[in-house]
């Protein structure tokens, strides 16, 4: 598995660990989207889709 994969698979994850927090209500959607920049960058996502 490259690093490209590999940063892919765990932005991938972390987003879905912060759907289910979300979800949950432990966290707000502010803070939920913040997090998902934060990782996008993390990572060196280009695409987000979720």
């Amino acid at each position: 598995m490259n690093t490209i994969d590999r940063n892919n698979a765990s932005f991938a994850y972390s987003v879905g660990l912060l759907k289910m927090l979300l979800e949950m209500q432990l966290i707000t959607k502010e803070e939920y989207k913040k997090i998902v920049r934060i990782s996008a960058a993390h990572y060196d996502a280009e695409n987000i889709c979720v």
